[in-house]
């Protein structure tokens, strides 16, 4: 498994990158999901998703990322080591 995490310009475009990467992998709503970034920053990302995947999507995901304006900012095994 790895864990991947991106940054979105949209708090509308994470979660609609949520909804497609649940349905197109099969996963449960506690694999994956977005949180806004703190309120009154001035930031160009506002949100981000994080979530596990199987090794054998990650490309796939990282291409749903890229398609709803996202950038990764995090690639790692489940066990901590950078990928």
């Amino acid at each position: 498994m790895r864990v991947l995490a991106a940054s979105f310009p949209t708090d509308a475009s994470a979660r609609a990158a949520r909804t497609l990467l649940m349905h197109a992998f099969h996963l449960d709503p506690g694999q994956i999901g977005v949180e806004a970034l703190a309120a009154g920053r001035t930031v160009s990302d506002v949100a981000i998703l994080a979530g596990r995947f199987r090794e054998e999507v990650v490309e796939a995901a990282r291409e749903v990322v890229e398609q709803h304006q996202g950038t990764l900012v995090m690639d790692i095994d489940d066990t901590g080591s950078n990928a």
